[in-house]
């Protein structure tokens, strides 16, 4: 979408206008956007604060569970519901989670908090 932005523009001569620039650098440069990572590698001193609201309350539910909780469970503390396309939204950011050093996996596939979360 960006580049046939950029096309349309040059073909009419607009290529250098500033305000068409800063209109691009904004859709390219937002979080998520042009491969930028919605959720970080977890390194010492970053709180959940770094995390967007919909994983900061995955990860509030995950650090209130008495032991480890499964994505169906998360899906229903959030409100999300327990058909399979909502559970599977939250497995996904689950593992995005687990994968970025956030949450531990289990082998049976449930999630804990790792201990820098509990803090």
């Amino acid at each position: 979408m960006v580049i046939g932005q950029f096309i349309e523009a040059e073909r009419a001569g607009e290529a250098d206008d500033p305000a068409l620039d800063a209109g691009l650098e904004r859709v390219t440069t937002t979080p998520g956007a042009g491969g930028m990572r919605l959720v970080p590698d977890h390194t010492d001193g970053m709180d959940m604060n770094a995390l967007p609201e919909d994983y900061q309350a995955i990860m509030k539910v995950i650090a209130g569970t008495a032991g480890p909780a499964q994505a169906g469970q998360v899906s229903e503390a959030l409100g999300r519901g327990t058909l399979p396309a909502q559970v599977e939204a939250v497995r996904a950011k689950l593992k995005r989670l687990a994968e970025r050093g956030w949450l531990h996996r289990t082998p049976g596939g449930r999630f804990t908090p790792r201990d820098h979360t509990r803090r």
